[in-house]
Formats: structure tokens, sequence, C-alpha cells
């Protein structure tokens, strides 16, 4: 079903975000389609297989690949700065090793929109294109997560992490005209965010970009503000959130495939579980 009046809204968090993988797979199981997709950082990364109606492809990945030094090292870091490997995710597995359905993404029937953070500026900068060999330079863009990956240039522009300016970007749905969000987070009820990014260490590390120093220093209580706003409109009845049930023992960078495949299911869990809901919003007048 195509839920033509319903924008899907995706936060990051890193390895994570592999919930959010399995939440996608619970919409490839229902054949649920969105006509706009507001995503950042691993949200970006992990919409990709969903858009390409490859099921379980994530889990397959995580199985595999997530472990080996050419997808997260040490080694990957010394060489090109970057803890993951990003030409080995997005062209030696999508060409080689477990091939990406690039047609069937771009006829996928929605649009997608990656956020991405203007480290000159300090504000989002939003990527569409339908070409999904394109599309991954914006998403590489919008995971390359602060002190762990070095700035990526698109059209000029110095960008970053895209959770940085919209961790959670409802704002881009709402302004394209949605009323109703569907919203998959990483993190369980409770949940705030704490502390920031010493400024001593931005002015060392970026000391050419101090719009990106306030940026990062103002994440904490925006992502604050944006979750309480989101908990209110789900109250209000105009969204649904996805999140996981318990807190989550796995860290943003953690890569041990057994604790990943257990998030990734659970994903898939609570995707098929808020199915209901889902529909009550589709028909909500």
């Amino acid at each position: 079903m195509h839920l033509e009046n319903i924008a899907l809204v995706l936060e990051g968090g890193g390895m994570r975000g592999m919930f959010s993988a399995g939440v996608f797979e619970g919409f490839l199981q229902k054949e649920l389609t969105f006509p706009y997709i507001t995503a950042v950082s691993a949200g970006a990364c992990n919409i990709l297989s969903y858009m390409s109606k490859q099921p379980m492809r994530t889990r397959k990945i995580i199985e595999k690949y997530v472990g080996t030094k050419p997808y997260f090292s040490i080694n990957n870091y010394l060489r090109t700065g970057s803890l993951f490997g990003w030409d080995f995710i997005f062209k030696t597995l999508p060409q080689e090793l477990l091939p990406f359905d690039y047609e069937t993404y771009a006829q996928y029937p929605g649009e997608l929109q990656v956020g991405t953070t203007d480290c000159s500026t300090g504000e989002a900068v939003w990527h569409c294109q339908r070409r999904a060999e394109i599309a991954f330079k914006s998403v590489i863009a919008s995971a390359s997560l602060p002190f762990l990956a070095p700035i990526v240039n698109i059209d000029g522009r110095p960008l970053l992490d895209g959770a940085i300016v919209s961790p959670i970007p409802i704002d881009k749905a709402i302004e394209a005209g949605y009323k109703k969000f569907i919203v998959v987070l990483t993190r369980n009820k409770g949940y705030r965010k704490k502390g920031s990014v010493p400024r001593l260490l931005l002015k060392t590390w970026y000391s050419n970009y101090p719009k990106l120093w306030d940026a990062m220093q103002n994440r904490p209580k925006l992502y604050n503000e944006q979750l309480e706003r989101i908990e209110q409109m789900e109250r209000d009845g105009n969204l649904v959130i996805i999140r996981p049930q318990k807190p989550l023992e796995i860290a943003r960078l953690s890569i041990k495939p057994d604790k990943l495949l257990q998030l990734h299911d659970h994903g898939v869990e609570c995707g098929l579980a808020a199915y209901e809901k889902i529909m009550e919003l589709y028909n909500r007048k």
C-alpha cells in the first residue's frame, strides 16, 4: 500500500541504525511505501535497501561484512580518515558482493531527501537524487561523523553528518506540506541527550569552521527539543513513533554482529507491531 498522505522521518544513530533497518523490513513485509522520506546519517544509509525492495539485504551485510576490516577498522581511518570503509560499503558491496538493485531503487514511488550539515554555514543542506550511485555520495556525507570521517565536498560545499543540525528531520517533511508522519527513532522512550563536545576540541579539530562549533554544541538541546515536539505530535494523533522498546546495550560504533542482529530483528518486530497504528493514522481524517 502506498501511504500517499504520510511522510517517513528517520534519525541516525550510527550502528544503532540497524534497528531502523529492521523496521524497514517490517515495512517491506507489509508492502508499505511512502511518498516522501527525510533521513540523516544511518537512517539514510539503511533506507536504501528498503527502497530497492531487497528483503534482508542489510541483515546479510551484518552477518557477513560488518565485523570485517574493510567495513570498519582503524586501518581504514589511517588510510582514508574514516573508520568506515566507504568505498567498500558503497562500491564493492553493492557492485560485487551483494548486488544492489539500482533499477528498482530508481522506480521507488517516493522521494528521498538526505540531510547533511554545511560546515561553513552550520546549516542543513538537503539532497534528492533518483540515481542511487549519485545519491550514495550524499548518504556518505550525511553519515560522516565528526572526528571519525573526513569532510565530504559536494558542489563546493564542505559537508558532514546531517544529524548535527537535523537530528530528527521532521521540519523538512513539514516544509514539504505533510501533516501526518511516521518517525523511526533509535533510542528507547525516555531517552534524552546529555552533554556536548568541548569547544576547545572543536576549535582545534575544525579550526576553519566556527559555525560548525556552534551547531555541534547546540545539538543536544536541539535533539531534545525535536524529541519533545514529535512526542507531542504523537499525543495529538498526527504522528506514529517507532523506537526500541528497551534501553539499548549497543554503542554508536558497535560492530558485534550478534548484538546487531538482535537489534535488527527487534526492529522487524517493532515495525510489524506498528502496522495497525500506521493504518489508523493513514485513515484518520
